[in-house]
């Protein structure tokens, strides 16, 4: 099912905590947040705010490029799902493919990350487009 909409905004960070204990798994409380930086995002350019539906309805090497305390609400419209037996009920799988990184932008056909001087992201128009239209916050090493 594709999604209905997607807004990439900054949240901030959620607060963090061991469940169980001490050496419990870290677990963490969305309601419980926090806009102060925990860390510097990575060198490079990231997805503006707004509307990203359109980069997530393939896997065709665009998509969100996502920084430090930044959330994307995405929701789905399941009522144009069939209706379900009685006593029934519905799971869903959010299938996602991604990598933490920003520079040099992976793609799917590389053969492996970093890829070497015999490969480079795609350059046509669609991935020029998507470039110049969406990845345009600019984070530098050592700037806040």
């Amino acid at each position: 099912m594709d999604p209905a909409s997607a807004d990439l905004h900054f949240r901030g960070f959620s607060r963090e905590y061991r469940k169980g204990g001490r050496y419990g798994p870290h677990w963490f409380e969305y309601e419980e947040v926090s806009t102060d930086p925990r860390w510097l995002p990575l060198e490079g350019t990231f997805t503006r705010f707004g509307d990203v539906q359109p980069l997530l309805l393939e896997p065709d090497d665009r998509y969100v490029i996502m920084g430090p305390g930044d959330e994307a609400t995405i929701a789905f419209d399941a009522g144009r799902l069939p209706s379900l037996p009685p006593g029934w009920r519905r799971d869903f799988l959010l299938y996602s493919v991604g990598w933490v990184t920003v520079y040099p932008l992976p793609f799917h056909d590389m053969s492996r990350y970093p890829y070497g001087p015999d490969e480079a992201y795609p350059d046509d128009e669609v991935h020029r487009s998507f470039l110049s239209d969406y990845n345009t916050r600019r984070f530098e090493a050592g700037a806040r």
